[in-house]
Parts: structure tokens; C-alpha cells; sequence
């Protein structure tokens, strides 16, 4: 399985030229640099190992846009060199490539098609005593969605969308155990109350097939869900959103009951001044676990950000939130023979399956600053803590410092 990610993600840092070929259309060249120092790479909870690391990536990003037409492309690699040589997985390669196709065919008819796709080349981690952490994780990670508007009136929307998405690991250890598809339609009828308020009912329907053989594909699963929302202008300063409604999800595995549940999200904006911004929300619905062997999990979340421009050149930002995933033993795939353990989610078998809450804590921080016109350098700090009945509990420390400059 993946690690921890982290909530905080770092400023994008680089160097970068934008070529023009026309008014609505351009391409433009990036290239980015980041040193950073990880504290507990192996999210071990004793006998932790630092590491520094070195992120090389350039960046390409294309864009056509006419009146009716917008088509999009970003395309950035990333290489990853780690400093500490007890460490076996040297370096890390990522390819990411973005699509977007938005295409407006009618006053009343639109769609947009996006592709995102990932290509992780990431070796077996054995830690200083040799001792096995990960499996080779190279993989290959697809989602292509799309979605139809259709302007029924001129206060009334129609979205039909649908989604498609892969997950393939190289190492056959893993994807016998990871490899899954998830096919998605949704629909969602949007009608304008006022300029402030509008008002939703939304219909989706989730399938997760786990593709290999073995016990845990027996964790595939289909979620319908129902439910209506609402977003409101408060005031200039104040926006909000929220959604609600009930779920329902079944097993492809008998044995494994079903479960229905409710589920709602909530999100505000409040806007103290043009350079101060805050921004949060939480959400609690069924998802998709993330230790074996169990099918499911009851997620709720939470999460607050803060922006603040304090002059024209200097910015800060600082971010938290709350993760916590409530697993039951009869949601697992294999019951009664096994339990998760460690950071690299290896089963000890003749132990039972057991009820458990698993909480992750993460916050961070970023300071960002503008040298010259064309140079801006910023430093990052991210906390992550993890208090589990199912795994040990790590907490981990990460700074980075990057440098960008545009031309």
C-alpha cells in the first residue's frame, strides 16, 4: 500500500519560460528544485531513520482556449534522490500527466472530458538492517472522467457524469492484493433559488472490482448513494456549501454484510480582507479502506486553512486536519485469520480481526517570498502523527526549502 499523504502539499518552485502563440493560447516551460529533510521515513514508532532527499522537476503546460473550445495539458516528471545511505530505494521516479477537454456546443449544451495519469516507478525499501519495509510499488494509475451540462432553463441545470479508474502495480505481490477498477455515474439536478442560493439533488452509484485473484478481491464492493445539497452566498465575505443524504454499500463476498449509513460534507470561505482567507470543512461518509484486509471504512474528516498575503512579495499559509477511520471486523475480507500490522501492512496470520479506529493527524506551514520580479524562494514545515488500534503509531517531520525563477 502507499504511504501516509500528506494534507499539506509543497508550493510549486521552478524555473520557467512561456512561449506565446496567441492571445488565448500558450505554452509554458517550468522546471522545479526542492530540498527536503524527512525525520522518520519508514513511519516507524522506535529507531527512526532520517533522510534528505532532492526533487528535480520539470514541467510543461499547454493551453488552447477560444470562445467555445478549451483544451488543457500539464506534463511533469519527477525525480527524487534520497541523501542517506543506509537507505536501499535510492531514488524515485513519477511521470504525472493532466488532460482537460471543455467544449461548449449550445447555449445549453456543454461537456468536459479530463484524463489523469500516473506512472510511479518506485523500488523495494528494506530499511538499515536489511530488513524488508515495502514491496517494489511501481505502478500505473488512470482516471478518465467526463461530464454532460444540459441548461434545462435558465435557473435549472442538468449534470450526467461518469468516471473511470485503473490502478495496476508491476510487482505481482501487490497487485494481487491492490490492483482494482472503479467504474462511477452520477447526476445531479441544480436549481437557482436566488443570485445567493442554490439548491441540489445528486443520484451516484459506485463499483470497486478488485481485478487479481486471491482473498482480497473479495473486497469488491457497489455504493449507491442519494442525497441533496446546497450553496449559499452569505454575504461578499462569507461562502458555504453543504450536502447530505444516505448511502448504501454491498459485497461481492457474502459473508461481509452490507452497509448503510449516512453521509455529509460541509465547506465555508471567509474572506477577513483581500489578504487574509480562511477556508474550512468536514465530511463523514463510507470509503474505500486502506489496510488490509478489511473491505471498508466509516471516514470522518475535518480540515482548516489560512492564507494571508502579509506584503505584495511575502505570503503564508498554514494548513491542519483530522482523519479518522472506524474499521469492523466484519468488514473484513478474511475474518478471523489475520490482522495488519506495521507500516508495510504485512497479515499475521492466527491472529484475530479486530474492531479498530484508525486517526491521522497532519498540520503545515509555508512561507513564500518574492526576491526579484522574476525569483521567488519559500520553506515548508508539515507534521503527521498516527494513533491506531490496528497499526503502530509513528509520527513523522518534514521541512523543505525551494527556489523558483521565471523568465
Amino acid at each position: 500500500m502507499k504511504k501516509i499523504v500528506l494534507i499539506f502539499t509543497t508550493v510549486a518552485a521552478g524555473v520557467g519560460v512561456s512561449l506565446g502563440l496567441g492571445a488565448n493560447n500558450d505554452i509554458q516551460l517550468n522546471n522545479s528544485l526542492r530540498f527536503s529533510w524527512d525525520d522518520n521515513y519508514y513511519q516507524a514508532k522506535t529507531n527512526k531513520t532520517s533522510t534528505g532527499s532532492i526533487t528535480e522537476q520539470p514541467e510543461i503546460v499547454a493551453n488552447y482556449n477560444r470562445e467555445t473550445t478549451y483544451l488543457g495539458l500539464h506534463y511533469r516528471p519527477s525525480f527524487t534522490w534520497f541523501l542517506n545511505p543506509d537507505i536501499d530505494r535510492r531514488q524515485t521516479v513519477q511521470h504525472e500527466l493532466d488532460a482537460t477537454w471543455n467544449q461548449t456546443l449550445s447555449p445549453r449544451f456543454s461537456f468536459t472530458l479530463t484524463d489523469t495519469l500516473r506512472r510511479g516507478l518506485q523500488p523495494e525499501l528494506l530499511d538499515r538492517n536489511n530488513q524488508f519495509v515495502f514491496p517494489d510499488q511501481s505502478y500505473l494509475e488512470n482516471s478518465l472522467g467526463g461530464s454532460v451540462g444540459i441548461q434545462l432553463r435558465e435557473t435549472t441545470r442538468v449534470d450526467v457524469s461518469g468516471r473511470y479508474y485503473d490502478l495496476r502495480y508491476d510487482e505481482a505481490a501487490v497487485a494481487s492484493n491492490n490492483n482494482y477498477k472503479i467504474y462511477s455515474g452520477g447526476l445531479t439536478l441544480r436549481q437557482e433559488i436566488s443570485k445567493a442560493t442554490s439548491v441540489m439533488g445528486m443520484l451516484n452509484f459506485d463499483s470497486v472490482t478488485y481485478t487479481a485473484t486471491g482473498s482480497y478481491a473479495a473486497r469488491s464492493s457497489s455504493t449507491t448513494s442519494a442525497g441533496v445539497g446546497l450553496d449559499q452566498v452569505f454575504s461578499p465575505r462569507l461562502l458555504g456549501s453543504i450536502s447530505g443524504g444516505w448511502q448504501y454499500r454491498g459485497f461481492e463476498l457474502s459473508s461481509i454484510s452490507g452497509q448503510n449509513s449516512p453521509y455529509g460534507n460541509f465547506s465555508l470561505t471567509y474572506l477577513f480582507n483581500p489578504r487574509l482567507r480562511m477556508t474550512a470543512g468536514a465530511g463523514y461518509s463510507l470509503w474505500e479502506a486502506t489496510i488490509q484486509p478489511y473491505a471498508s471504512q466509516e471516514r470522518l474528516s475535518s480540515f482548516a486553512s489560512v492564507g494571508y498575503d502579509i506584503t505584495a512579495r511575502m505570503s503564508f499559509y498554514i494548513s491542519g486536519g483530522v482523519t479518522r477511520g472506524k474499521y469492523l471486523a466484519e468488514q473484513a475480507a478474511n475474518q478471523g485469520s489475520a490482522i495488519v500490522e506495521g507500516a508495510n501492512q504485512t497479515s499475521v496470520t492466527g491472529q484475530p480481526v479486530i474492531d479498530g479506529v484508525d486517526t491521522i493527524y497532519q498540520a503545515g506551514a509555508r512561507l513564500a517570498y518574492q526576491l526579484l520580479r522574476h525569483n521567488w524562494v519559500d520553506i515548508g514545515y508539515s507534521y503527521t502523527t498516527l494513533s491506531s488500534d490496528l497499526r503502530p503509531d509513528f509520527d513523522k517531520n518534514i521541512y523543505d526549502v525551494g527556489w523558483r525563477v521565471t523568465f
